[in-house]
Parts: C-alpha cells; structure tokens; sequence
C-alpha cells in the first residue's frame, strides 16, 4: 500500500479488497458508525484500545441493538483491523476473538504494557486549541477538562446528568450510575472543572438531563455518542498540531499520568481512576520510569553529526 493511500483513507482502500457488494454495504455502514467518519486515517486506527470497544458495546447494549446486529457490527469491526494488521499498520487487533458482548482478553503485564498519554504541554495545547468562538467551543472544552480531570471512560461521560453533580460538603462529586467497576461510584471533581460545567449549563440553557448534547442541526439537543465524544477529542488534537494517536481514552490516560508525577500516590490514582486491582495503576508508573531511566541514555557513542553530514552533500 502506498504512503498516501494509508494517510488518505484506509476505509476506501479496505473496502476495495471486498468482493460482495452486500458486505461493502454492511461494512461501511458499520465502521462509518463505529468511527464517526468513513475518511479513517492511520492515526485513527491507532488510537483505538479495546477500552474503545467495551465502550462501543456498552452503549450499543444501552440503546438495545439486537445481539445479531451486534455480532455483524463486531464482524465488521474485527475484520478491518485484522486487514490492517496485515498490512502492518497496526500490531494488533482491539476487537477480541469472542463474537458475544463480553470479551475474554489475556491478563495485563503491567512492566510491558505501553499506554499512550500526553505530555504536559501537550495538554495544554489541546486545551488552547478549542475555539471558544464556534458554538460547539464552550462544550468541547469543558468536555476534554472533564474527560482529563476526571479521568472519565467515553461511555461514563456520555452518561453524565446534571444532577449528577452534587456537593458533599465544601466539595463536588459526580455520581457515576453505570461503570465498568460496578454502580453507585463517585469521584471528586475540581472546584474549577465543577464551575465549568455549570458554566456550560448556564451558556447553553439547560435545566437538567444530559450534559453533552449535540449542536447538529440533525440531532440537535440529543445526548452525545460515545463515537462523537472520541471524535471532539482527535479533531481537537489535530487542530492542536499532535501527530501521536490521540483519542478520548488519551486523556484518561494523561490525567493519570500527571497525577502520579505530580506526587499522587498509587492509591489515590486507582481510587480516581476506579481502577479495580493496583496492577493497572502500576502500569503507568512502570512506563515511566522505564523511560525516565533507560540504559539507552547510557550508550555514549561518538559519531559525525548528521545534520553536519547532510550540510556536507
């Protein structure tokens, strides 16, 4: 495949190498619907964890998609990452090898376990990048501060009512009804995010019920998908100018990541986070001290500089 097929639209290209129009049909459909897009570029597909497809699931089972229905669109999904696989665009698939809605995935080597997270700057950058002039600038960003500081999986935040925000003495909590751990969690929200999503409230008139809604004029009011709050998230990363793999599961990971180098304890961060074993918590501390301290800053090797050599021809 050629450089600027895989920058282009992987889909297109994917979708060429079918030979029943039935299936390019049904495929299309379903990928459109997973990514939100039917122009998927390389780094789209890379951002994509199998949290993403949990996610995907869990609110295909919220709406009630028939389990047939399901399984097609898994099939979908399954087969065009084991197309890119093949193609050595990614090293793995997401999509797990059980065709239900639960998956039964291998357990987690925390010390080789690579995550992707944003540095601080790069943060800062995504922040900066949301124009606050469009109608949509407003939500966006206080979507990705909650998304970040409160290291919210998609389908939690999708999930967020007003009235699950509350104050339990001088602090606010958001009551999260439905997650991947269980029921009837909370979880502190910052003084300055908290105002932010009242700020939000107020800007666009709500009253109550979802926090994020769509601005669309097709959808107008309705809650925001899991699938639109991944894509607010890698536009706004490329509006920001962040060639790394950038999706909304990035700023659960960054929120972490800060914390724990800003001196947060393991405890603190799995308690946050909800994680349900200090395993998963450790792997962010295992990737960064593996780059922190890597025997490759060791090797001291003299050599011509290359920028030298290339002024040279």
């Amino acid at each position: 495949m050629r450089e600027t097929d895989r920058q282009a639209n992987l889909l297109a290209t994917y979708l060429d190498s079918l030979r029943s129009a039935n299936t390019i049909r049904a495929y299309r459909g379903d990928l459109k619907g997973f990514f939100g897009t039917d122009t998927i570029t390389e780094g789209i597909v890379q951002a994509v964890s199998p949290d993403d497809v949990d996610e995907y699931q869990k609110e295909a089972g919220s709406q009630n998609v028939k389990a047939s229905t399901m399984q097609r669109r898994l099939a979908s999904l399954r087969s065009f990452f084991a197309w890119l696989v093949s193609m050595d665009i990614l090293e793995s698939n997401p999509v797990g090898i059980d065709s239900g809605l639960h998956r039964h995935l291998p357990r987690l080597d925390p010390k080789n376990t690579t995550i992707a997270s944003l540095t601080r700057n790069e943060t800062e950058q995504l922040l900066d990048a949301v124009d606050l002039s469009e109608s949509s600038g407003l939500r966006d960003k206080t979507l990705l501060l909650v998304l970040l500081h409160c290291v919210l999986r998609r389908s939690e935040a999708r999930a967020m009512d007003f009235e699950h925000l509350r104050k339990v003495d001088r602090y606010w909590v958001l009551d999260l009804p439905f997650t991947k751990g269980g029921t009837d969690q909370y979880i502190k929200v910052p003084e300055h995010v908290a105002e932010a999503i009242l700020a939000h409230k107020k800007h666009y008139a709500y009253t109550s019920g979802p926090v994020w809604r769509s601005l669309s004029r097709n959808s107008y009011g309705k809650r925001l998908s899991t699938t639109s709050i991944y894509t607010i998230v890698r536009k706004t990363a490329e509006r920001a100018g962040i060639t790394a793999r950038v999706g909304a599961h990035t700023l659960r990971h960054t929120g972490c990541t800060l914390a724990i180098e800003s001196g947060a304890s393991l405890q603190q961060v799995q308690a946050h986070a909800r994680h349900k074993n200090l395993e998963t918590t450790m792997i962010y501390v295992h990737q960064r001290d593996k780059l922190s301290d890597s025997a490759a800053d060791y090797i001291d090797v003299s050599s011509r500089d290359l920028n030298s050599s290339q002024a040279d021809e």
